[in-house]
């Protein structure tokens, strides 16, 4: 910096520079990658609420809509969500599930916490997502996806 009266002052500057795709307030998160497969499974409108809820912002700062998702995803050259495309590719939601297995929703997601039913999810609070095979196994064996005990005196109650 050069002063009036003829000093002069070094001055250093940090300059954060960001890559294509990325936002300055980006927290680590692929948000490319991310809306990507959340579009795969719900609409706009609930990959913004999800969003929000996560405190994830738009590139400006701003919480999202689903006229900015709709945008991002424009930009970006991702697919929209189509109803139905679960089906397609053999999976389907808790909800669907608990209906299939004749339980609470609550009841399928305990079984996933639990491991008894293989799930995944795209990210924290977004929806679970599992295999139509894996839940028809499971209704198969009973609700049961253990081997019966080896112990062969060992008698199991049915409960109705």
């Amino acid at each position: 910096m050069h002063w009036q009266g003829g000093a002069h002052t070094a001055l250093q500057l940090k300059v954060r520079i960001t890559e294509a795709g990325h936002y300055r307030w980006n927290d680590g998160v692929d948000l490319i990658a991310q809306i990507s497969q959340l579009a795969r499974i719900i609409p706009d409108r609930q990959i913004a609420r999800l969003l929000n809820r996560c405190g994830v912002v738009t590139g400006h700062g701003n919480g999202w809509s689903e006229s900015r998702v709709r945008s991002f995803r424009n930009h970006h050259r991702i697919e929209v969500f189509r109803e139905g495309e679960l089906a397609e590719r053999g999976e389907i939601t808790v909800l669907e599930a608990a209906q299939h297995l004749d339980v609470a929703p609550m009841t399928v997601h305990r079984m996933v916490t639990l491991g008894r039913l293989q799930a995944k999810q795209v990210c924290r609070g977004a929806p679970w997502v599992l295999k139509a095979a894996d839940v028809a196994e499971f209704a198969k064996n009973g609700g049961r996806n253990r081997p019966p005990p080896s112990d062969t005196a060992q008698q199991s109650l049915d409960f109705q």
